[in-house]
């Protein structure tokens, strides 16, 4: 009798220590795939910091041609501003008002798709919430710029029918781009104001550049810290 009970009490040690290592190889199992599955996803999420840190090189490109376009442009108008307070110019100072004229209504925004990334964002791909913060900033700081300076255009192509073109002759089909009496845009205050408004709207416009160059190279910043945290 007692044989029989140790045999029995056995075969449930034996049967308990089977289904203990059986629910262990299968939470071993899940935890494992978890884990995978974690993983995976962590580097879904270090492939689209990457992807983010790479788009923010290109948009600091753009961001330092257009700068260096807009202060160009701006430099000639402050030349040509400045040859308006003369009483005779020579050929050489008439090409430089002339150019002036021709670049005014020129204010052409960065265009960028800033909600290409917004599925992915909202699904918290970013883990850091300031760093997940600072990019949608960083979006929204473009989109708005973009849409001022767009209205900023629309007003200097306005300008440039109403105060510009009525004082200048176009003469292309002659090999001369641009003719113009200086006595008449000289007395012309519309004419004047319109010249500062662009150098004016353009200013502003590289006030904008300059604060989403420091928006972007701080993300980079961000983006880096977040890849070294992540590894």
């Amino acid at each position: 009798m007692m044989f029989r009970m140790q045999q029995r009490m056995n075969t449930i040690k034996y049967a308990a220590l089977e289904i203990t290592l059986i629910i262990l190889g299968v939470l071993t199992a899940i935890q494992a795939n978890n884990w995978n599955e974690s993983r995976k996803y962590k580097n879904v999420q270090l492939k689209f910091l990457h992807s983010l840190k790479s788009e923010l090189n290109a948009d600091l490109t753009l961001i330092e041609n257009k700068r260096d376009s807009f202060q160009r442009l701006n430099t000639l108008l402050t030349d040509a501003h400045t040859l308006l307070h003369k009483d005779e110019i020579n050929q050489e100072e008439k090409n430089t008002i002339s150019s002036a004229i021709s670049i005014f209504p020129i204010l052409t925004p960065i265009n960028k798709n800033v909600e290409r990334n917004n599925n992915l964002i909202s699904t918290g791909i970013i883990e850091n919430d300031h760093l997940n913060l600072m990019v949608l900033k960083y979006y929204e700081t473009i989109k708005y710029t973009a849409e001022v300076q767009t209205k900023f255009g629309e007003t200097l192509q306005v300008l440039y029918v109403n105060q510009i073109s009525p004082l200048v002759k176009f003469n292309y089909l002659l090999g001369k781009s641009i003719e113009f009496s200086l006595k008449e845009i000289q007395s012309s205050p519309l004419f004047i104001n319109a010249l500062d408004l662009s150098f004016g709207y353009r200013k502003q416009a590289l006030l904008f550049l300059k604060d989403q160059k420091e928006m972007a190279e701080k993300l980079m910043e961000l983006i880096d810290q977040e890849i070294l945290y992540s590894l």
